[in-house]
């Protein structure tokens, strides 16, 4: 009797083992799909950065509710993004923030990393000159730094998003 269970015990746990295999093959899988749909989209500069936390220059990184975002579609940048910060120069009735739609002026991309690539995007609308500093990684989790002239330095961080 206790030879029978023994036995069970080391086929449940081959059987366990073997099963540990093939998620670590699937996860591997999924891992170069993702990888290679955030390739995709960046070689087409045509993607979309979902934030869910900013990280304000002066005081505690606060949590973003959902629908903030960073897009690039060609030459333009959608940035829809909050704020928490000094601002130095204000348009009458508050401003435009760090929600507008512009071409980009100057886009340059490096891969710092085998699994991370760094995007700088200048940008300029009629309130203020911005450069949007992209850190993206292979999974597609990313971090973004606003550095203005008016407004104090301000990151951020998120996930990329994919249509299904």
């Amino acid at each position: 009797m206790k030879r029978c269970i023994f036995s069970m015990a080391v086929a449940l746990l081959a059987l366990v083992m073997l099963s540990g295999c093939a998620t670590a093959e699937e996860r591997a899988a999924r891992a170069a799909e993702q990888a290679a749909k955030v390739k995709v989209a960046l070689t087409e500069r045509h993607y979309k950065i979902g934030v869910d936390r900013m990280y304000p220059m002066k005081g505690p990184s606060k949590n973003v509710s959902y629908g903030y975002s960073v897009e690039v579609r060609n030459d333009s940048l959608i940035s829809y993004l909050p704020f928490f910060g000094q601002v130095f120069s204000v348009p009458y009735g508050g401003g435009k923030g760090l929600n507008f739609s512009e071409r980009i002026s100057n886009y340059r991309e490096t891969q710092v990393k085998s699994n991370m690539r760094r995007i700088e995007i200048d940008v300029k609308n009629d309130e203020d000159t911005y450069l949007y500093t992209l850190e993206i990684f292979d999974n597609g989790s990313t971090s973004i730094d606003v550095q203005a002239r008016q407004r104090d330095h301000i990151s951020y961080s998120g996930s990329m998003e994919f249509e299904k």
